[in-house]
């Protein structure tokens, strides 16, 4: 796949963005990433979600956004599912955002089970209202239910950047590693958690998830 590797191994799934550049999520990096989840779910197998060295993803590809059109809308669409993706996916989700993750991406950030952070001199944001758009029902139900209340303000209404010592305060990370370290303390999260009882793990998530999956799933049809 252009710009993305799976691999499945003992039961542990991964999945790496990687397209050169900013991991730009078109629509063809949507249904590809949406292919990889439904093939390491049908596996049954724990998954892990990184990016490239420096970057885990700029988010939607602006150039469709600034476009509109059918295009843009397809590319939403596409979104759209991968969030109910994320929050139906039957075994452990660990994410490991490997640098800068804006809009869309920090939105993927904010539905995996576990996620660690890279450290350095990287921006985590949700930068719908700093480019002029309204954040969508469904992007702030997702903030709601995740972000720390008192950085909901700053991240959602005034579109702030995020360090990632601020991120981890917010509630878009639960660890922070170096680079060095960052794949490797996010597999070993990812096997740790899928040792746990698999049929609890699904369920409990289910029931954790429920409200929001449900008032999702009425937004996105």
């Amino acid at each position: 796949m252009t710009g993305l590797t799976l691999s499945i191994e003992g039961g542990i799934a991964e999945i790496q963005l990687d397209d050169g550049k900013v991991n730009a999520l078109s629509e063809t990096m949507l249904e590809q990433l949406l292919a990889a989840i439904e093939e390491a779910a049908q596996a049954d197998a724990a998954l892990l979600i990184c990016g490239r060295p420096g970057c885990f993803s700029g988010g939607y590809d602006r150039k469709l956004i600034d476009a509109g059109g059918p295009a843009c809308d397809a590319m939403r669409a596409a979104g759209d599912r991968l969030t109910l993706a994320l929050l139906d996916y039957p075994a452990p989700l660990v994410i490991a955002s490997t640098g800068h993750a804006m809009a869309k991406a920090a939105f993927v950030l904010l539905l995996g089970d576990y996620r660690v952070g890279a450290e350095g001199d990287f921006r985590i944001g949700l930068n719908e209202v700093a480019i002029g758009m309204t954040m969508p029902d469904g992007a702030m139900l997702q903030a709601q239910a995740r972000l720390a209340p008192n950085w909901l303000n700053r991240c959602a209404l005034q579109a702030e950047y995020l360090t990632p010592r601020q991120a981890l305060e917010a509630g878009f990370f639960d660890e922070l590693q170096s680079a060095e370290q960052l794949l490797e303390r996010a597999r070993e999260k990812v096997r740790q958690l899928a040792k746990l009882d698999r049929r609890a793990y699904r369920e409990t998530r289910t029931l954790l998830h429920a409200r929001l999956r449900m008032q999702l799933g009425k937004l996105f049809g």
